[in-house]
């Protein structure tokens, strides 16, 4: 997703200060909003979250900052400097990375609780000082510079580091994709916003055609490779509203927000052909994968996201993880190199129809 320049300078009141995006109207955004409003070098541009009666989204309209729903709109019409998510959530942070958000800082995790107990200190000692009356303005103003300074210093030096740490817990290292750790995160997150936004969703599952005989033939060093090539293909045919992750061995994942069935198994058979033309192995024999594809209806689930159990969500990726695992299971059987679809309404018949014939 880029930015609109234009919309960003024409929100822009002041470009001296820090714009901050806050990502959570629980008890740390509204936290966050009692202090972040008296700093003179910030300016809280909105704040976003699934529940419209939080605390902050209340604060917020009384302070006259915009809230948000939708952490995308967010990011489309107002100008950020700072994206603060205190929904400890590191999720969220991966995935407004991809959405290649350039020149804003993300911060969550240790760093935004950090954040969050300095504001909080500063705050509880300013109403501290003047119930003893012994506040004047001068004094309130030196804590709030006391306060930015060292959060800054905290941001510089700590967010990178926490950034590359979170890269390295999230990513697969030999592909660089998301791991199955962070896409099993990612899929319980599309699950709940898909009935929110009663929005169908779309699950591939991918596997590498006779990877074994790649390692037996050539070693395991070229089939690191071929695994590394794969991966830049499926990286560089994803929106960026997507996720595309290894989901184990020879296997990749990716999940398709907003997708239909038929739309995914587009994507699917794009992505086919893609490998069939560009992927060989070290002496030039073709490359092949094999997919199925699964989509999530919203429709079939009544239940508001927060009425969503652990246990119930559990079940609802349980068995659409099994759809697209079945379909794949049937592309395999069926010759490879070839597309399959789970369908519901033909479960009775084994659930699957092929959408690419050779």
């Amino acid at each position: 997703m880029k930015r609109n320049p234009k919309k960003a300078r024409q929100g822009s009141v002041n470009d001296s200060k820090v714009r901050i995006g806050i990502i959570g109207a629980g008890r740390g955004g509204y936290g966050l909003l009692q202090v972040l409003k008296d700093i003179p070098e910030v300016d809280v541009v909105g704040i976003c979250d699934i529940n419209p009666a939080a605390p902050g989204f209340v604060e917020a309209k009384q302070l006259g900052i915009p809230t948000y729903l939708d952490l995308d709109l967010m990011l489309r019409e107002q100008p950020i400097s700072w994206l603060i998510n205190v929904t400890h959530k590191s999720l969220t942070q991966r995935h407004i990375l991809s959405q290649d958000l350039k020149g804003v800082t993300v911060i969550d995790g240790h760093i935004a609780e950090l954040i969050w107990l300095i504001l909080s200190a500063i705050y509880n000692q300013i109403h501290l000082d003047k119930a003893k009356k012994r506040s004047s303005k001068d004094h309130v103003k030196v804590l709030y510079t006391l306060a930015w300074d060292i959060i800054q210093q905290v941001v510089d030096v700590g967010q990178p580091i926490q950034t590359e740490l979170a890269n390295i817990a999230f990513q697969d290292p030999l592909t660089g994709l998301y791991s199955r750790r962070l896409f099993m995160q990612f899929l319980d997150r599309e699950i709940s916003g898909s009935i929110r936004e009663v929005q169908p969703f779309a699950l591939v599952i991918i596997d590498i055609d006779h990877f074994k005989s790649v390692n037996d033939q050539f070693g395991h060093d070229a089939g690191d490779q071929v695994l590394r090539q794969f991966a830049d293909l499926l990286n560089a045919s994803h929106r960026t509203s997507d996720l595309v992750a290894r989901y184990g061995g020879e296997e990749f994942i990716a999940v398709l927000p907003n997708t239909t069935l038929h739309a995914a198994c587009m994507w699917a058979e794009q992505l086919r052909k893609q490998v069939e033309k560009r992927l060989v192995t070290p002496e030039g024999g073709p490359i092949t994968i094999s997919l199925g594809v699964a989509t999530f209806d919203p429709d079939k689930y009544p239940e508001r996201p927060e009425q969503l159990d652990s246990t119930s969500m559990k079940d609802i990726r349980k068995k659409l993880l099994q759809q697209a695992d079945h379909a794949l299971y049937e592309a395999k059987g069926g010759g490879r190199n070839r597309v399959i679809a789970f369908t519901p309404a033909e479960a009775s018949a084994g659930g699957v129809v092929v959408s690419r014939t050779r």
